[in-house]
């Protein structure tokens, strides 16, 4: 069951954030209510009540899920969207409020609405970052905080080309908010770290009707064979340095890959050399978000309706830590300046702050021959 003190604290520092009062769309639609808007239908769930702060039993393909509200503050007509998701081993609440998270509910300050989902395996909980989330995927999913990628073999024959109710969950949660507050359609926007980021991979590949874009930051791309079939993390590190601008087929998006996406921009975020995951014994090390980052960076940037931005850093595997909240209000910046149905040739690409060096197109620093061609 929720901590109740923990709701409430969160509740009071969300009303700090952003207070109703000179949020958009303060006046509310009734839940239920279906609006058309951009192509896009907001619609909650029958009877559901969607509010600021936090939202429980919000009733998704049979399960129960959660998540949070931050209203935009001072916007002046339907608001962009930030969808911020955490990775394994920090909650909710945190991706939201702690800097050395993201404090990404400080973006509703700078116009954005704010939605923070919960993962399943948190029971509702927000402030959960418990080893429950930790671990391997069940159900055919290959890892535990979200439904981000297919396992290897049988288990994960149904998740090929079903994007899995992850992915529809932070649709239908977008949707939901969208009822109450307005929202800007051409303006959707998903992000997170880690198991975030990854998740982030599987909505941009399966969902590029719905999205504008997205931030995966260290997101796996799960490389595998030609075929669809799974490797090893050694044999997926390999295939990628041999062949450092191919386009690898992955278990975190549909096989095959789409051939086309719908237009959007994507943002993708390397740690530098310490972007490593260690899975603890017997396993040790068990992802490398080097050869991850490349692989995703050349299929969005081969995408001619995408326009990818490849960003590298020296922090790790974690949420961008120099100049935190100036890097992130420029990537959403960025990320709001190229709408839904733009044209990649009017972008503009605008300087990252310091401590991050930025270019169109893939990565080019992971490998020798990335610039050079296979």
């Amino acid at each position: 069951m929720i901590d109740k003190l923990k709701v409430l604290a969160l509740g009071v520092l969300m009303a700090s954030l952003s207070p109703l009062a000179g949020a958009a769309g303060a006046k509310s639609a009734k839940a239920e209510a279906s609006t058309v808007k951009g192509g896009i239908t907001y619609e909650c769930p029958d009877g559901y009540q969607v509010k600021e702060g936090l939202n429980v039993d919000f009733p998704h393909k049979g399960e129960k899920r959660a998540f949070i509200v931050v209203p935009p503050v001072g916007a002046k007509g339907p608001a962009p969207v930030w969808v911020p998701l955490t990775g394994t081993v920090e909650s909710t609440n945190a991706n939201l409020t702690v800097a050395r998270s993201g404090a990404n509910a400080l973006m509703a300050q700078k116009g954005f609405m704010v939605i923070g989902p919960v993962r399943n395996c948190s029971r509702q909980d927000p402030a959960d970052f418990s080893q429950t989330c930790n671990g391997p995927g069940k159900d055919g999913w290959n890892w535990m905080p979200w439904r981000e990628g297919r396992a290897a073999g049988p288990a994960g024959e149904a998740w090929k080309n079903d994007a899995g109710p992850d992915v529809s969950f932070l649709e239908a949660a977008v949707k939901c908010v969208g009822t109450k507050w307005p929202l800007d359609s051409r303006r959707l926007y998903v992000g997170g770290i880690s198991s975030g980021g990854t998740l982030t991979n599987r909505s941009l590949t399966f969902a590029s009707d719905f999205w504008a874009g997205g931030m995966p930051i260290s997101g796996e791309w799960y490389v595998s064979k030609d075929d669809g079939t799974a490797l090893s993390f050694e044999d997926a590190r390999k295939a990628v340095i041999d062949a450092p601008t191919k386009i690898h087929q992955g278990r975190v998006g549909p096989y095959p890959l789409h051939s086309t996406l719908g237009p959007m921009i994507v943002i993708s975020v390397w740690g530098g050399e310490k972007d490593l995951w260690n899975c603890g014994p017997p396993i040790g090390l068990c992802s490398d978000y080097r050869p991850t980052t490349q692989a995703g960076s050349n299929y969005f940037s081969s995408m001619r309706n995408v326009v990818h931005v490849a960003c590298s850093a020296t922090h790790g595997h974690m949420w961008p830590q120099v100049n935190t909240q100036a890097f992130n209000l420029w990537a959403l910046t960025t990320l709001a300046s190229y709408p839904k149905g733009s044209r990649p040739k009017d972008f503009h690409l605008t300087p990252p702050p310091e401590g991050y060096s930025c270019k169109l197109g893939p990565f080019t620093d992971h490998y020798p021959m990335a610039s050079a061609g296979d």
